[in-house]
């Protein structure tokens, strides 16, 4: 159920914090779609560029901008934000660090 504005016959746009496994995003697609409401597409804050599975060689961003047929925009990407890192002196070799490990064990 959802609260507020009726829905019905709107264009809606899913915003986010991240996409995990895209669970949530195609929970939100459901319920809005089951109420009659167009989902338009999704936008998130970080795209984290990582594998959604073992069995799909793309990024859980990537799976639902193809399973729900919706465009997926972020602000800003894993990728970006380990070249905004790389250029800025003023954070920590061991942030980078964890940025650059987790990439490699997660990244597509």
């Amino acid at each position: 159920m959802l609260v507020g504005a009726p829905m019905e016959g709107k264009r809606v746009l899913v915003v986010d914090d991240v996409i995990t496994a895209g669970t949530a995003i195609r929970e939100s697609y459901t319920m809005l779609t089951r109420i009659g409401a167009t989902p338009v597409g999704v936008a998130i804050a970080l795209d984290r560029a990582e594998k959604r599975s073992l069995d799909d060689p793309v990024s859980a961003v990537q799976a639902v901008a193809r399973d729900l047929a919706l465009p997926v925009v972020s602000i800003v990407s894993l990728p970006q934000l380990q070249a905004f890192l790389e250029k800025s002196p003023s954070y920590g070799d061991d942030i980078l660090t964890s940025v650059k490990d987790y990439r490699s064990k997660y990244g597509v």
